[in-house]
């Protein structure tokens, strides 16, 4: 597809642009008084009155009418798949877990995703692997082996986890923009990290680990595997070695923040299609931008109930789009 066959959706998406959160709208959420009024300020700014303090229902719905706005300006834009197909995962994951739980999987199903939920459900229960896309088939037919099988639900995870990367980094090279090869594989350059230290720290074997890393041009994952083996501190210093030190500050900096580090790592590889009129970039980037938001959101509305501090809150906020 062209480039200038965007057009249209991207002076759509330039439109709703204006309504995204700012840093200061943020702010003026994190110091509300309390979760009552942080919800009030929230649908001043457009954001449906939550059931509550069941605030997660309304956040995912805002994620899918911006999936559904992008859809339906721009429904050949097949690369847009990068930034959702992670949820036809985490929906693999709970069709085969309820398998072997004997329970319905259907309330633990997400959205936005690429594959309908009757479809995926369908599939997985009558066994029926080789319908499913390209992108999934094998990881669920090997996953439905390993859990009903085995019962290693870990195993499980491994796979299906690593497939996500894979189908992230296949969506984006099938489009051929620069932009979302980039972000996949420096989301597949966090995953792979985040894989590394935890095997180190909890002495996983070489073939776990090596089943578990994806490739990405960032690292050279045989060597990660190797490092991961030999324990933590070997880990660290491959990144050093590998122009990586930020990675390994990050890391050294907590799991929280390690996690933000990654986020805005992502926000400002999208944040480069700000300014442009033209290809799928301005479309990933406005998705990532209402992802982003309504993550921070997920941060200051928990924190409102659960009373954290507003210092606390401000740590854990990711860079916005806007």
């Amino acid at each position: 597809m062209a480039n200038n066959e965007f057009l249209y959706a991207v002076a759509v998406v330039r439109a709703n642009e204006l309504a995204l959160l700012s840093g200061q709208d943020l702010e003026q959420l994190i110091t509300a008084p309390d979760y009552k009024k942080a919800v009030a300020m929230l649908t001043d700014k457009g954001y449906d009155e939550p059931d509550g303090t069941d605030y997660s229902a309304m956040l995912d719905a805002q994620l899918e009418k911006t999936w559904e706005l992008l859809k339906t300006n721009a429904p050949e834009a097949e690369g847009l798949n990068t930034f959702v197909v992670k949820n036809d995962f985490q929906n693999l994951k709970a069709c085969l877990k309820a398998e072997i739980a004997d329970v319905d999987a259907k309330e633990y199903l997400v959205k936005p995703c690429v594959i309908e939920h009757d479809f995926l459900l369908d599939c997985v229960s009558q066994r029926k692997f080789d319908e499913l896309p390209e992108f999934i088939s094998e990881a669920a037919k090997k996953g439905f082996d390993t859990v009903t099988k085995t019962g290693n639900g870990q195993l499980c995870d491994v796979i299906t986890d690593s497939a996500t990367i894979k189908a992230m980094q296949y969506f984006a090279k099938l489009f051929g923009d620069e932009l979302l090869t980039e972000y996949a594989d420096t989301f597949a350059l966090a995953a792979d990290i985040k894989t590394a230290v935890r095997s180190a720290r909890t002495d996983k074997g070489e073939g776990f680990i090596e089943a578990a890393l994806v490739e990405t041009p960032y690292i050279d994952i045989a060597a990660l595997s190797q490092a991961a083996v030999e324990g933590e501190q070997a880990v660290l210093e491959l990144l050093d070695e590998s122009k990586l030190a930020d990675y390994r500050a990050a890391l050294e900096s907590g799991a929280s923040a390690f996690e933000k580090y990654c986020d805005d790592k992502l926000l400002a590889i999208v944040k480069k299609a700000k300014y442009s009129a033209m290809g799928i970039g301005p479309l990933a980037a406005y998705y990532i931008a209402r992802e982003t938001e309504i993550k921070s959101l997920r941060i200051i509305l928990s924190a409102k109930i659960s009373g954290a501090s507003a210092d606390t809150v401000r740590e854990r906020m990711r860079e916005l789009y806007v």
